[in-house]
């Protein structure tokens, strides 16, 4: 099973965790007409992290963060430290599942949701089976036309657009510090995971800048997103609405089409299934570095079984995950995502040289490292 992928591979894993459900969402939006602002602002704790990732990857090459932090701050600490963010992120699995089955009952309101969650994990773990350069690989096939939905997305709704829904910029600024950390949280500390998949990259060390370049790009394309739903629907019914980019689909009309949103939907679905794809992989992956396993592959049948069955056991409707399981993760979920690489980052640039000499590698300075 090939598990090596490239930095553009890992810029496009990146650009679907950064879009994932959050393109359909506007998590932002208790900022009223402050939220594209309060996007932006939740980028820049995001790229903090992915300057932090990329930082620590670059000075210990190929070495899984679970082993780095095990060296620098103690076995068992940094065991405890790892189980801690590997719980994290089976978490956010269960909100990606549940984002994603919440989505589909907008089409298929009669679905069982068990058969939702059954049918989706199914396909995410025979993706998994196929190793992580396929996962890659379908990043690949699926970006091009992502991109060009999102870009007729945009300019379809563009005649309903009044901009001034929009004004008067930073008339709720109170507001803005929640609707940050709600954006921080979601979607941008997420790429957190991807701490994990980063010693699989085979050239890192000059294909960075790719993982910065998409960053951005996901930053724009949400902050777009969040411009126009307000200048659509304008504060108060982005509020309510728990979807407000398929209702500002729902009002399109062009020509004699209606129901255009289905179009769209197929875009959705996508990047919410590689959203939960790439944390099925970070989690499984994750158990294989904890455990000291030769592969992931005997743990994706069992991981995936303890998705479905905890998602049924704690998502016990919709209404309960939207407005009380979703906003709780933020206190849950934040600063795990934030400090656990920062914390790990700190403790290997102390003992750096001690880290090095027990993973059998000379200490050496690096003008890539540098430049982070």
């Amino acid at each position: 099973m090939d598990n090596r992928i490239s930095s553009q591979q890992m810029a496009f894993l990146l650009f679907f965790v950064l879009l994932g459900t959050s393109l359909i969402y506007v998590p932002e939006s208790d900022a009223g007409r402050n939220a594209w602002i309060s996007t932006i602002l939740a980028a820049l704790v995001g790229f903090s992290l992915l300057a932090v990732m990329l930082r620590l990857q670059l000075m210990f090459p190929g070495i899984s963060i679970f082993k780095i932090a095990e060296l620098s701050l103690g076995r068992i600490p940094g065991k405890i430290l790892n189980g801690v963010f590997l719980y994290v992120i089976f978490v956010i699995a269960l909100l990606s599942l549940g984002d994603l089955v919440t989505m589909l009952r907008q089409l298929f309101p009669y679905a069982p949701q068990f058969s939702l969650r059954t049918i989706i994990i199914l396909t995410v773990a025979y993706c998994l089976y196929k190793g992580v350069t396929n996962v890659a690989r379908l990043t690949e096939a699926a970006l091009g036309y992502t991109l060009l939905f999102i870009a007729i997305g945009f300019l379809v709704p563009a005649n309903m657009v009044d901009l001034s829904n929009l004004q008067p910029v930073l008339s709720e600024w109170r507001t803005m510090l929640g609707a940050i950390a709600y954006g921080a949280n979601w979607p941008y500390a997420q790429i957190a995971v991807l701490v994990l998949l980063l010693p699989m990259v085979t050239d890192l060390q000059k294909g960075y800048p790719k993982l910065v370049t998409w960053y951005i790009i996901a930053t724009v394309i949400l902050t777009l997103r969040t411009l126009l739903v307000l200048a659509v629907l304008g504060p108060e019914l982005t509020l309510i609405n728990a979807f407000p980019l398929y209702r500002v689909f729902r009002l399109a009309e062009v020509q004699t089409f209606q129901r255009i949103e289905l179009f769209f939907f197929a875009m959705w679905f996508t990047t919410g299934f590689m959203q939960l794809l790439i944390y099925y992989l970070g989690f499984v992956v994750g158990l294989q570095d904890l455990f000291g396993l030769k592969n992931y592959r005997s743990m994706i049948l069992p991981a995936g079984l303890l998705i479905v069955i905890m998602s049924i056991y704690t998502i016990s409707s919709e209404m309960y995950f939207l407005q009380v399981l979703t906003p709780a993760s933020i206190p849950h979920d934040l600063p795990v995502n934030l400090f656990y690489p920062f914390t790990v980052l700190v403790a290997a640039s102390i003992g750096y040289k001690k880290v090095k000499g027990k993973l059998g590698t000379p200490p050496s300075s690096n003008t890539a490292e540098q430049s982070m």
